[in-house]
């Protein structure tokens, strides 16, 4: 089959079109390719995320902690409880007092006397008493007894629930600081809203908060015992001990 010399030079000239337009997509695509090579590829900046509270970097991560919670031993309150008693000085049952005693005296003659004489003496001395009974001093003395006793028992009291809550609050610090981490990662992937991280950053600040107010209050407790008693290392050293061991 024959064809016309018109149809052939339209299926020439398209041809020629086609591969016109190949050759100029070919160096288009050639061209952007050699321009991407040249340039230095631009990393995104990194998103801006709140730093740790304890301001600890990236790769200093706290980790959860593992296995159950490490209750303290039980405080032997009755032995500390007796050891600061024996501070306390020994019962005596001859109290001498030392007291400075004036007197005046008047003394007048007979009244019927025309001449009425008077005489009058004055003396000052120092004068010692030594009570051999008084209920009153015995019972102040019982009542001073027991303040101070009850005084001891509360503090002593007051360091078992205060050793106890040091404990939970650590625990708890931990926990809390494994979940600053996740929520801060979180954060940064995307996937979760800053308040998330705000939030575990101020419960971490609450606790941190707390284990120095519970190591305040210890000191405070410490004191008050240890300043019943004089020149004893031995109370100290027990109470110091008692709060080491139970870190």
């Amino acid at each position: 089959m024959k064809l016309s010399p018109f149809l052939r030079f339209a299926i020439i000239f398209w041809l020629l079109c086609i591969g016109w337009f190949t050759l100029l997509a070919i160096g288009l695509v050639a061209s952007m390719a050699y321009a991407g090579e040249a340039e230095p590829q631009k990393r995104p900046a990194p998103p801006w995320h709140l730093p740790r509270f304890d301001g600890a970097s990236e790769d200093a991560r706290e980790k959860p902690p593992t296995g159950a919670l490490e209750r303290p031993p039980v405080l032997d309150a009755r032995g500390l409880y007796d050891l600061v008693i024996t501070c306390f000085p020994a019962r005596s049952w001859w109290k001498p007092e030392v007291a400075l005693e004036a007197r005046y005296a008047n003394k007048q003659g007979d009244t019927n006397s025309l001449v009425q004489s008077a005489e009058t003496s004055t003396y000052a001395g120092v004068v010692a008493r030594i009570p051999l009974y008084s209920s009153l001093e015995l019972d102040r003395e019982r009542e001073r007894e027991a303040m101070r006793r009850n005084v001891i028992a509360q503090n002593v009291g007051k360091i078992e629930q205060l050793l106890a809550a040091r404990a939970i609050a650590r625990r708890e610090l931990s926990l809390w600081r494994s979940i600053e981490d996740r929520s801060s990662r979180r954060v940064i992937a995307g996937v979760a809203e800053t308040r998330e991280q705000i939030d575990a950053i101020a419960k971490v600040a609450g606790l941190e908060s707390t284990l120095l107010t519970v190591s305040a209050d210890l000191t405070a407790a410490k004191l008050v015992l240890i300043g019943m008693c004089v020149d004893r290392t031995d109370v100290e050293d027990a109470i110091d001990r008692v709060i080491q061991e139970r870190t």
